[in-house]
């Protein structure tokens, strides 16, 4: 059986690993001169840049499996998961452990007696969403989401203001979603929400060399099938069979493709979908981002610190920042700072039409507003645009993927669809389509 997955990012090489696993004859065509996607990796003066993925949660299986599988279990870690909030627009930033394990919260019990960054009012909005959050906690699965379904008819915001209230949104829910997708609660889900905030108050991991360090490991694997700089124009389509792929260098016939790209890409490359495939991936949103790296001589944050987070009723253009630093000894050298911070909503919009130096010191100058140690020049900056980079899953739309999932998918014969939209959003989710995608082919 020959199969081509078209792109390279985590979904097509977990697609890829499979479909060699299983023998299958596969090629993957990549646009971009590089593996990995969203999830890949810089290195550069000693520093390991995440371009993507700056995390993963503790219940991602499938991510630890691949690690087993390429011999990279080893070099797992638990990221320290101390995270600053300001109490005021220009007050102090007060940490706390974000964790739900009582050994870990008395362990740390002065951060909690002495934590500021969150009105008490909030966090009494917040106890009556605790039952669903501990009772459902199984049924929040990044890649079995069919059991929080009836969480999908409204945004996170309005679940949250009608069972905690106000405060509960903009000083707990609003910044972890922000942080987390570069969105805001009224974006997403009820269910996705609630999700995010399950897992992460469970716990954070990495890899010693950064969470693209599995996808650089699966490229190397299998670079003998994936074609770099070699972008797919059209998927072509005849009679409701797939055919194979049109590129700069013709047709290349195929007994089946897995599209492996983001939803918004699959509908250009497949523009006459049947509308029961067609009208649900439409339904993706996807959100942009001025991701803007500081490298540092020495570190911002105190000890065990790993990001401030910054609610947006303060008015920065970020979600907060984090310094990759404390997350293993790698990704800095010796004493130094990794800060990462991220811009979101309408922010992003206005900073993309700004130069790189503008941007780097409006970032600059509002993190010295709330702490004045960072130097004017970093040591030195790394910056992207991103238009399109992180997907959401708005209200309603985890139950049209659902549903396409169930009853169309087979609308087109030869024909699987890979990526994070495919399930619950995340790296994980993205991976377990890939894997899906090609055994679905396989069997």
């Amino acid at each position: 059986m020959k199969v081509i997955v078209v792109g390279a990012g985590s979904a097509g090489l977990a697609a890829v690993h499979t479909l060699m696993q299983g023998g299958a004859e596969d090629t993957c065509p990549e646009a971009k001169d590089f593996a990995g996607g969203r999830t890949c990796l810089v290195h550069k003066q000693g520093y390991t840049f995440d371009l993507g993925a700056q995390f993963i949660f503790k219940s991602y299986t499938t991510f630890f499996k691949l690690c087993e599988e390429i011999g990279l279990r080893h070099d797992l870690v638990t990221i320290p998961y101390r995270v600053g909030f300001p109490a005021t627009k220009h007050g102090k930033i007060t940490p706390v452990l974000v964790t739900l394990n009582p050994k870990e919260m008395w362990q740390d019990y002065m951060d909690f007696l002495n934590f500021r960054g969150v009105p008490v009012m909030a966090g009494l909005q917040m106890l009556p969403i605790l039952p669903t959050l501990f009772g459902r906690g199984k049924d929040l699965c990044f890649t079995d989401f069919e059991r929080m379904l009836d969480l999908d008819d409204e945004n996170q915001a309005e679940f949250t203001l009608r069972n905690g209230g106000r405060r509960a949104v903009e000083h707990v829910l609003q910044p972890l979603a922000s942080c987390m997708t570069l969105g805001e609660p009224e974006d997403m889900g009820a269910g996705y929400g609630l999700a995010l905030l399950w897992n992460n108050m469970n716990g954070l991991k990495t890899l010693n060399h950064g969470v693209g360090s599995l996808f650089e490991r699966l490229y190397e694997h299998h670079k003998q099938c994936i074609r770099l700089s070699t972008p797919t124009q059209k998927i072509v389509i005849e009679n409701r069979r797939v055919k194979g792929i049109e590129t700069r260098h013709g047709l290349m016939e195929a007994d089946a493709v897995i599209c492996a790209t983001t939803a918004t890409i699959a509908l250009k490359l497949m523009p006459n979908l049947p509308d029961c495939i067609a009208r649900p991936l439409s339904a993706v949103t996807y959100f942009g981002c001025c991701l803007v790296m500081l490298a540092l001589r020495n570190r911002l944050l105190p000890p065990g610190w790993y990001a401030v987070a910054l609610p947006r009723k303060f008015g920065s253009p970020m979600t907060g920042f984090t310094d990759s630093s404390v997350k293993s000894p790698y990704y800095a050298p010796p004493g130094g700072g990794l800060i990462h911070c991220f811009t979101f909503g309408r922010h992003t919009l206005e900073l993309n039409a700004k130069s790189d130096q503008e941007v780097i010191k409006i970032l600059v100058n509002d993190i010295q507003r709330w702490i004045s140690t960072l130097p004017y020049q970093p040591y030195f900056t790394e910056m992207l645009r991103y238009h399109k980079v992180v997907c959401l899953a708005p209200p309603g739309m985890l139950k049209a993927i659902d549903r396409m999932r169930k009853q169309h998918m087979h609308a087109i014969k030869g024909l699987a669809l890979a990526g994070e939209y495919m399930n619950m959003l995340s790296a994980e989710g993205a991976l377990k389509s890939g894997i899906d995608a090609a055994n679905t082919i396989l069997s």
